[in-house]
């Protein structure tokens, strides 16, 4: 009799050391899942008569999705946007662009694409090569400029400034001293945006400088670089940690109001630097819809 019990309770040891390891697989399949993900938005603006969809690419690191990066691919073209936004970081210093040519040599005979560099392109100490690369794809690369936009009658004007580290002085994981540059760029952006008239997006890859993009003067603010602060947990911390915002970021990833302006920030599509936690890699869209 003594026997059996014993036996039993091993079992019963056994079957909760079994369950709680099932547990625990299915809890790490679910939070350290990198599937990819589509982040839909939805904007109102009295700026614009009919909807404009913007699917907006960030922080791809290099990351490849499939064999010639077809499932992003697929992704975007299920989403049937009207231009797609990329907003730095879709090239990795010490990686291969490859990757990243598939994505702009199938999407951009399809979609207007506007590209703007993060700090890994100037890190790579290829920018040139990058650049030459996306807009010999057919990509617009903005560098400080504004372009005009219509999507079936409706105008846009979308612009772009470079990552400010490019011009010294600033780092990706502290210190805020904005290259004179940076804001000559984005000078040059805001007037361009306001003498058009149109609904204007700024393309800039960092978000966390909000009191700036605050006064600048455009509709909506789209930037990365925070990858979802790498660790979430859901309805209680949108990010643990993000570069240059520290600990705790404010502006890991989602949309917030800054007066006039709204601000979108994607968490990216990085899958090969730090494992990400209950923060699978996004795809954003944002459709702009007319205001009621």
């Amino acid at each position: 009799m003594e026997k059996m019990m014993q036996r039993k309770g091993k079992k019963k040891t056994m079957f909760l050391i079994a369950a709680v390891l099932a547990a625990v697989l299915v809890f790490s399949a679910f939070a350290l899942s990198q599937k990819l993900s589509v982040q839909r938005y939805v904007l109102s603006t009295e700026k614009l008569g009919g909807p404009v969809r913007l699917a907006v690419v960030a922080d791809l690191h290099s990351t490849l999705y499939g064999e010639g990066q077809e499932e992003l691919i697929a992704a975007i073209r299920q989403e049937s946007p009207d231009a797609v936004l990329f907003v730095g970081d879709i090239v990795n210093d010490g990686l291969s662009e490859e990757p990243v040519r598939f994505l702009f040599e199938a999407l951009s005979p399809q979609y207007p694409c506007f590209y703007v560099s993060g700090n890994h392109e100037y890190w790579s100490d290829r920018y040139s090569a990058i650049k030459a690369m996306i807009s010999g794809c057919g990509a617009t690369v903005l560098e400080g400029e504004a372009a005009p936009l219509v999507i079936n009658g409706q105008e846009l004007c979308i612009a772009g400034v470079d990552d400010p580290e490019f011009w010294g002085g600033y780092s990706a994981y502290g210190g805020y001293d904005i290259p004179a540059e940076w804001l000559t760029q984005l000078k040059a952006c805001g007037e361009a945006a306001a003498k058009s008239g149109a609904f204007s997006v700024l393309l800039s890859h960092r978000p966390e400088l909000v009191d700036i993009y605050r006064e600048s003067g455009f509709d909506l603010v789209v930037s990365g670089h925070a990858h979802g602060g790498q660790v979430r947990i859901p309805g209680l911390v949108n990010g643990l940690f993000a570069p240059c915002q520290g600990w705790f970021p404010q502006y890991a990833g989602g949309v917030y109001a800054l007066g006039s302006t709204t601000l979108v920030v994607s968490r990216g599509l990085c899958r090969n630097e730090l494992p990400r936690v209950f923060n699978r890699p996004e795809l954003v869209v944002l459709t702009l819809s007319p205001q009621a």
